[in-house]
């Protein structure tokens, strides 16, 4: 899993218990909240922020007045003001309310969007070529063209008829075809994990088949648009078939894990094993049921976690700091290694295995 520099600029940033970082997820739908209804929303979520610096509060408070474009649908926020900290960032899908603060960000629903959300495109067809957009996280992240030979309709009839039509759809042909040829240089030079096809039923086949396997496996889904639909339309009903195309990708890949467990492949389960692989470099691909948390403990020299304390003592000696969620620690170390994150809301396999699992190298 690739994860963007801004991104990893949160992951990474590390404060201390005594200048705590605040973390805020606000939903700012405008289908489902008007801009004072989220503004109410985040003097609520600020109220329920015990030990924040008020420094960190008003910064969040003046973002949303003055700073928010109003663009987007979720808006997640990281202060540390004393440590010159702040992230800010409007994603085009919504996320839950919720507030924070311990000595780092909370990662946990950035995690969510990072997997669910990541990039997929889009391939509008028609018959003098394609638009190919490639989004993240459903913002629109580049858009790429092919514009070919015009197609012209002929409506006569008489013995030409037929010779208009084959040549037109050899226009067609060549047109799409070379569309085919920039959408592989397009997304090859990407991480895009799915596509989706949209045009007339007709156009959306004929391009399909001159797909690259490679491409044409990454097809999710298909949709029916104009030629002349605009980015804002293709966007919001890709959208959801990239929402639909990811919670069964989830699904599968939590499914391939349990199984690999089942099977004594190279695979561990349970939160103490996976903590371990993350942390040791071993983790390909960690899945973790979205409710799970527990406390563990975390040497201040070197970083490392555990979940038990062999001499109970040693939380007094300062060399040990409590946690309050170890899975948010194997999320955010995950995130910076680049090793990929999937988290379902459910999954009967995975909840058998102790609500967590890890691929690994060996």
């Amino acid at each position: 899993m690739s994860v963007d520099p801004d991104i990893r600029q949160a992951v990474e940033f590390e404060s201390d218990a005594r200048v705590p970082v605040l973390s805020v997820y606000l939903n700012v739908d405008p289908n489902r909240r008007t801009v004072e209804k989220y503004k109410l929303a985040l003097r609520t979520l600020l109220n329920k922020a015990d030990g924040a610096s008020p420094d960190d509060v008003k910064r969040m408070q003046n973002f949303l007045e003055m700073g928010y474009n109003r663009q987007g649908r979720g808006l997640v926020m990281f202060s540390c003001a004393e440590r010159g900290f702040w992230w800010a960032k409007s994603f085009m899908v919504p996320v839950e309310d919720a507030v924070f603060v311990g000595r780092r960000p909370y990662v946990r629903q950035l995690a969510i969007l990072t997997d669910a959300y990541a990039r997929y495109g889009v391939i509008h067809v028609d018959s003098e070529g394609a638009r190919l957009y490639r989004f993240h996280m459903g913002d629109l992240e580049a858009v790429e063209g092919h514009l070919g030979e015009e197609v012209k309709l002929h409506k006569a009839g008489g013995w030409a008829a037929p010779r208009y039509q084959r040549r037109e759809s050899g226009i067609a042909q060549q047109n799409l075809l070379v569309a085919a040829e920039i959408a592989e240089e397009f997304y090859r030079a990407t991480d895009t994990r799915h596509l989706i096809l949209a045009g007339t039923e007709k156009n959306v086949a004929r391009f399909q088949e001159l797909l690259s396997n490679r491409l044409r496996a990454m097809v999710v889904g298909r949709l029916t648009a104009a030629a002349n639909a605009t980015p804002s339309e293709i966007a919001d009903k890709a959208l959801k078939l990239a929402q639909k195309a990811a919670v069964a990708e989830a699904q599968a890949t939590a499914d391939r894990v349990v199984d690999a467990v089942h099977k004594g492949g190279a695979a561990v389960a349970g939160l103490a094993a996976t903590l371990t692989a993350v942390q040791e470099g071993r983790a390909l691909q960690v899945v973790v049921l979205n409710d799970f948390a527990q406390p563990a403990y975390r040497f201040v020299d070197s970083g490392y976690i555990v979940l038990d304390l062999n001499d109970p003592h040693e939380l007094g000696s300062g060399r040990i700091q409590e946690l309050p969620d170890a899975v948010e620690s194997v999320l955010r170390r995950a995130m910076a290694q680049g090793i990929s994150v999937t988290i379902l809301d459910a999954h009967a396999g995975l909840e058998k295995l102790g609500k967590i699992a890890a691929l690994t190298r060996y």
